[in-house]
């Protein structure tokens, strides 16, 4: 039995950064004029003025994860983590989606 815990909780230390989640930040081209929220990509999303944040089960942006988010609010000028931050080009791609 003490080794069966043991177990299970050295399998929940290894695992547990596999279900980390990331802070992403969304920079809207168009601001909202009140606090807003709104669920896209799985996550819920708050924004305040042209800046928008959730947390996601993801490490780094996507232009997939992107489009998701701007069917809901509309075109970005920046789609980011921390860390990673999408392209020029890749936030050019992703307001194709954008809710007109």
């Amino acid at each position: 039995m003490l080794r069966t815990t043991a177990l299970v909780a050295a399998m929940a230390v290894f695992a547990a950064p596999a279900f980390a989640a990331s802070t992403f930040v969304a920079q809207l081209e168009t601001p909202v004029a009140e606090q807003e929220r709104f669920v896209a990509n799985k996550a819920l999303w708050s924004c305040e003025g042209d800046m928008c944040t959730a947390e996601l089960k993801r490490k780094s942006p996507t232009v997939r994860s992107c489009r998701k988010f701007v069917k809901e609010i509309g075109p970005v000028k920046t789609f980011a983590t921390g860390d990673n931050a999408l392209s020029e080009e890749d936030v050019a791609a992703c307001n194709e989606s954008a809710k007109r």
